[in-house]
């Protein structure tokens, strides 16, 4: 039987995630917020408790509406011209 570790590192947190190491890396890098909370330093490698990340994950899971969108809309398009005014 496979013992479970307390700790997770950002390989482990990749797996449970389904995301890539890679992904896990740059969201590190950029302090995202689609990384659960809590993560600190073991030597020079980032680590979160396991029962953090299950906790953090049931959160999300319990949450009944999605998050509102992090950046508001673009910028209003430029009416585009009539074809009279193009022929001109």
């Amino acid at each position: 039987m496979e013992e479970k570790s307390e700790i997770l590192y950002a390989a482990d947190l990749a797996k449970v995630l389904g995301k890539s190491q890679h992904s896990i890396s740059m969201a590190i890098q950029r302090d995202s917020d689609m990384l659960p909370p809590g993560r600190f330093k073991m030597g020079r490698l980032w680590a979160w408790r396991r029962a953090t990340v299950m906790k953090w994950l049931d959160q999300l899971e319990d949450q009944d509406e999605t998050p509102a969108p992090r950046r508001g809309p673009g910028r209003p398009r430029a009416t585009p011209a009539s074809p009279l005014e193009l022929r001109g």
